[in-house]
Order: C-alpha cells, then sequence, then structure tokens
C-alpha cells in the first residue's frame, strides 16, 4: 500500500479500532480479587511505593546532588561511573539470577534478600569517621551505592515475579497497573518528605539518605507479611543469618554505645536461625542445573531473533532511545542545580511537575495505542523526548529565556508517561506468544545494557572531554534520533503466528517504569 492510500484509509482504520476498543472496553472483566484479597494486592503494591522512594530519592535526585556537591567536592562522572558500574553487576548476573528464581518457583525470600541488603547499604550513604579526607568518605559512599543500587535493581526482578503470586491472566494487567499508581504515590511522599526535612528542618543530604532507608523498609514489610506464595514453607533460617550479617556489618560502623544495639539483634538473629527449622529454596535440581538452564535459555533465544520480522531491530533501537531517556532522568536534578542554580525546593518542583504530567498522559496515551497502534504512539512520544532535550540545550547555548526550562519537565514527563504505554505493546506485537517469556528476559536485558553505557557517555562527555552538560544533552539527543530512524523500518502489524506458536493464554508484558531499569 502506497503512502497515499494509508493517509487516505488512516480515517476508517481510526473509526475500525475505536468501534473494535469500545466493544472490549464492554466485556466483561474478571475480578481483580479473584486469586488474592484486596488486602494483599495493595500489601503488594504498598512495595512499589516504597522502592520508587528509593529510586527517586537515591539514583535521580539528592544522592547525585551529594556526590557534586561542595561537601565531598565529587564531580558528574564519579557518579556516572558508580551508576553504571552497579548497571552492569545487574546486566550480568540478571539473567542469573532471574532463572534461579524461576526453577526455584518461589521469589519472596529473594526479594526479601535484596530489599534487607538495599535498605542496610542506604542507611549508610554519606558515612564518615573523624579524620576522613573529602575523597574517603565519596570513595565509601560511592562503594555503598553501587551495591544498594544492585540489590534494589535485583529485587525488581523478583518483585515483577511476584505478580503471578497475586493475579490471573485475566488481571494481571489491572493489578501490575495498581503498582504502578501506588509507585507514583511514592514519589511525591518521598519528594515531600525529603524537601521538608532539608528545608524546613535544615537537616543534611545524609539523613535523607536514611529516611529513605527506614520508608523503602516499612512500605516492603506489608509485602513480605501478607503476599505468601507457599504458605507452608518456612525461610526464615536463611534470612535470619543474613540479617546477622547486616546487623553486625552496621554495629561496626556505628560508634559509641549505640553500636550495642544492632549487635545484640544480630546475636538474636543467629540464635533464632539455629532454633527454626528450615525448607530448602531449591527443590528441583540444583543451582548448578538452575544455571547451566539460564544460559542454555538465552543462547536459544538469541538463535531465534531472525525468524521474527521486525523483533532484532526493535531490540537494538530500543537501545538507543531508552540509554537517552533513563540517563537524562538519573543526570536531570544534577543538570538542572548545577546550569541554572536551582536550590532543593526548585528542583522538588521541577521534578513533582514531571511526575504529575506522568501520571495523567499515562492514560491517555494507553488509549492512543489501542486506537492508532504502538507504532505511532511510539513515534509521537520520542518527538516529545527531542522537545524536552531542545529546551534542555537552548537555554543554555541560546540563552533563551530561564522560565522555558520549566516547560522541559512537563514535556519529558508526558513522554515518560507514554513511553512504556506504547514500548511494551510494540514488543508484544513482534514476539511469538510461545515464547513471551524468553523475548521479554533478552527485552529487559537490552534496557539494563542501555543503563550502563548512558552514565559512562555522560561521564566521558561532561567530565573527561570537557565539554559540558549541554553537550551531554546533545549528545542524547543524537542517540534517541538514531532509535527513531531504526524503529522506522519495523511495522506494528498484526502477526499471524502459526499454531506450535500461540500460547494457552493471552500473554501480557511484564509491568514497569521507565528510569528504574526495569
Amino acid at each position: 500500500m502506497s503512502r497515499r492510500q494509508k493517509i487516505l484509509e488512516a480515517p476508517k482504520n481510526f473509526k475500525k479500532k475505536l468501534k473494535d476498543f469500545n466493544e472490549k472496553r464492554k466485556k466483561p472483566r474478571e475480578p481483580i480479587t479473584t486469586k488474592a484479597s484486596m488486602f494483599s494486592i495493595f500489601s503488594w503494591a504498598f512495595y512499589d511505593l516504597g522502592n520508587t522512594i528509593f529510586s527517586v530519592l537515591i539514583v535521580s535526585f539528592y544522592f547525585g546532588l551529594w556526590v557534586v556537591s561542595d561537601e565531598v567536592g565529587g564531580t558528574d562522572s564519579d557518579y556516572g561511573y558508580a551508576n553504571a558500574a552497579s548497571m552492569a553487576l545487574v546486566f550480568l548476573t540478571a539473567p542469573l539470577i532471574g532463572a534461579l528464581s524461576d526453577q526455584a518457583r518461589r521469589r519472596m525470600p529473594f526479594l526479601f534478600v535484596t530489599t534487607l541488603a538495599c535498605v542496610a547499604f542506604t542507611a549508610v550513604l554519606g558515612y564518615e569517621k573523624d579524620g576522613w579526607s573529602k575523597s574517603t568518605i565519596l570513595t565509601v559512599s560511592l562503594i555503598f551505592f553501587i551495591i544498594a543500587n544492585y540489590f534494589y535493581q535485583a529485587g525488581l526482578i523478583f518483585y515483577d515475579s511476584t505478580l503471578a503470586t497475586i493475579s490471573t491472566p485475566g488481571n494481571k494487567g489491572r493489578i501490575g497497573g495498581i503498582g504502578i499508581g501506588v509507585g507514583y504515590v511514592g514519589s511525591l511522599i518521598g519528594i515531600l518528605s525529603a524537601l521538608y526535612i532539608t528545608t524546613v528542618l535544615g537537616f543534611p543530604y545524609p539523613a535523607v539518605f536514611q529516611m529513605t532507608a527506614m520508608l523503602f523498609l516499612i512500605f516492603a514489610i506489608p509485602c513480605f507479611i501478607f503476599v505468601k506464595e507457599t504458605p507452608e514453607d518456612n525461610f526464615w533460617p536463611s534470612l535470619m543469618i543474613l540479617m546477622a550479617i547486616l546487623l553486625g556489618i552496621n554495629a561496626w560502623l556505628l560508634e559509641g554505645s549505640i553500636s550495642y544495639i544492632p549487635l545484640f539483634f544480630a546475636i538474636w538473629c543467629v540464635f533464632s536461625s539455629m532454633n527454626t527449622k528450615s525448607t530448602p529454596l531449591f527443590r528441583d535440581g540444583s543451582i548448578i542445573n538452575a544455571t547451566a538452564g539460564t544460559f542454555t535459555q538465552l543462547k536459544g533465544t538469541l538463535s531465534m531473533l531472525g525468524n521474527f520480522p521486525g523483533l532484532s531491530r526493535f531490540l537494538v533501537g530500543r537501545v538507543f532511545y531508552t540509554d537517552a531517556a533513563n540517563t537524562s532522568i538519573t543526570f536531570a536534578a544534577i543538570y538542572v542545580r548545577e546550569e541554572f542554580g536551582m536550590e532543593d525546593s526548585e528542583i522538588a518542583i521541577y521534578t513533582m511537575i514531571g511526575v504529575f504530567s506522568s501520571i495523567v498522559s499515562g492514560f491517555l496515551w494507553g488509549y492512543l495505542v489501542d486506537i492508532v497502534g504502538p507504532k505511532i504512539t511510539l513515534n509521537a512520544v520520542l518527538w516529545f523526548w527531542f522537545a524536552s532535550f531542545t529546551l534542555l540545550i537552548s537555554t543554555v547555548w541560546l540563552g533563551l529565556p530561564t522560565w522555558m526550562i520549566w516547560l522541559a519537565p512537563f514535556l519529558a514527563g508526558i513522554a515518560l508517561g507514554g513511553t512504556w504505554c506504547a514500548d511494551r505493546p510494540y514488543m508484544l506485537v513482534l514476539t511469538p506468544p510461545r515464547y513471551i517469556g524468553q523475548f521479554y528476559g533478552l527485552y529487559s536485558m537490552v534496557g539494563r545494557f542501555a543503563t550502563i553505557i548512558g552514565p559512562l557517555s555522560w561521564a566521558i562527555i561532561v567530565d573527561e572531554l570537557g565539554f559540558g552538560r549541554p553537550a551531554a544533552i546533545g549528545f542524547l539527543f543524537i542517540v534517541m534520533i538514531i532509535g527513531y530512524i531504526i524503529l522506522q523500518k519495523v511495522d506494528d502489524e498484526p502477526r499471524e503466528w502459526p499454531p506450535e506458536l500461540q500460547a494457552d493464554y493471552e500473554p501480557e508484558p511484564p509491568r514497569g517504569a521507565i528510569g528504574r531499569s526495569r
């Protein structure tokens, strides 16, 4: 069909898709409480609230500002390299830990372990001892950040997998949406709480790190208690040992009589683990077999890529546009602080503009995907990213009025809300139902790879080459344009899969949020 014919057919296709959408909307849907109570569902979603607070306050906001502050005298590259290092560890180990969880068929123990480790190392960010130089304080905290962010990202793998514990194929999309919605609430809670303790109470940034750890743990506890995969299993012995180790580390780091408190609880955890009956985590085969199965599956997935038109090209394009989007989010607070002199309160408002526009636009983008398809929608989303990048660059290089920078988070929020609304359904169109799990694992790996090269490129451009932050945004702009060009030859026409590539259920893509590297 020629371009002219496509244009002429567009109104008719639009009406047809709108009619199909309305018919689907009117069909009765399975209740969301089919498999779990509403209380369990919200207990699960509260974990999303807690980990979003970590994502916003540590990864995207205050820790980066602390690194480049006069307090420790760090640079963009210090934060960029630390971020890239943690994501490289995730990239290398994610297939392994995901397969271990799948073959064990139990995710909650892994989620508990990763969350506890993340909380412990987040709480000691900014830690210093008498006599430590600025560089020592910075180096120690960057190491703690790498560990905390690694366990946060690893925890997302297990948390997303626990969706199957409380949902069915007929309602997991809506339950996952509850988690995303509650997660956005976490963004607002985190930003407002941090703003209060820094500007009103006058506490330094390390207090924000400790508050983040506390809130993450508090909101995660309901998920650990009220979302149960196998009630007959008992996982506490191994977890008690881990808690004892982490408490022992904190007792060593603390000074004075207060160090005896975590030491006491560490000893208590050891004795509790000895007196509790344990259940092996791996019931089917050994860890070695699970690991071997992981890499065998990954090799098979890669070998099948060429069999499905457009899939490999889409994944390559995704590397580019997720690289640009994630990197711009990670360094946004540093950019507006250093280039425009924004105070913490202004950065908080700047961030909340993006959060609100993302929430509202997400619903609109979802409807647009159903009406015009994911390709047109994703193209439109990328143009919003282009507009946001243009504002970030031109206000510095061209001397445009400073007030125009406040349009950038609004446009970026709109783009953020639409990226995943279009990105995941696009992938779903290109993937045969039978292999949806395998290819979405590869899809996630592509996203994580982008979160490695993004911070690295920012660090090299800003500090190693000395071109400055606007040049780094310009590079991200070019990277996203490359991704846009690559995607233009990938169509979103529904595939007619043969029976051997069909599944017994209608698969849905995994839930997640860009900027969190799922």
